[in-house]
């Protein structure tokens, strides 16, 4: 009975981490490329388990299309100095993202200047981008 309750246990853990794993999975991003775009703060989710900016970005027939930029969760943002009025509706931002990898509007965060011209940044190699231009 130790026998079988240890195999299941293994069982439950390796089926548990699979999800886990397609949760935190970066394959919907193309993470070779970064697009960069501007546009107005339509609406701010300071929600977990990830933070979302929806931007409306004018295309070039002047209609607005909507990008919803990913970020990490709301406790990692804070940590690094992000707030929930960092972002106001009506803002113009310029962001730079990892695209959606079959090319929706949107992506994950690399890095937003806001208004004001400061820059804020991810981590890893986005913070070389608020070194020299903050």
């Amino acid at each position: 009975m130790k026998k079988f309750t240890t195999l299941f246990a293994a069982a439950l853990l390796c089926i548990t981490a699979g999800a886990a794993l397609g949760h935190h999975s970066f394959a919907m991003f193309d993470q070779t490329t970064k697009v960069e775009f501007t546009g107005i703060v339509g609406e701010v989710q300071w929600t977990n388990p990830h933070v979302w900016i929806m931007v409306d970005v004018p295309s070039d027939d002047g209609t607005d299309i909507r990008w919803g930029v990913e970020f990490t969760s709301k406790v990692h943002l804070t940590r690094r100095g992000f707030s929930p009025d960092l972002f106001s509706i009506g803002d113009e931002v310029t962001f730079s993202v990892s695209p959606y990898a079959d090319g929706s509007p949107g992506g994950r965060f690399f890095w937003v200047q806001l208004t004001n011209g400061t820059y804020y940044c991810d981590v890893g190699a986005a913070q070389r981008v608020c070194q020299e231009r903050n």
